[in-house]
């Protein structure tokens, strides 16, 4: 929903550059809705419940949550 044309800025977890691809994220989500087509892996955001499983499991430290505001 976006009002007066300005759009709802993004807030969750992101998956970022410093991701390798270990798969460490991919059991502790409960959703199933992390992408590995190609590193970083990515969230499907439409899925996510923000939960931070991922945050907490990834050894990289490569999964960030982005506050909107």
């Amino acid at each position: 929903f976006s009002f007066g044309g300005v759009g709802n800025p993004f807030s969750g977890y992101v998956i970022t550059d410093r991701c390798i691809g270990c798969g460490s994220c991919l059991p502790v989500c409960p959703q199933a809705c992390i992408l590995t087509g190609m590193v970083p892996y990515q969230i499907e955001q439409d899925h996510c419940l923000h939960c931070g499983n991922c945050c907490s499991v990834c050894p990289l430290g490569a999964v960030e949550k982005r506050e909107n505001g």
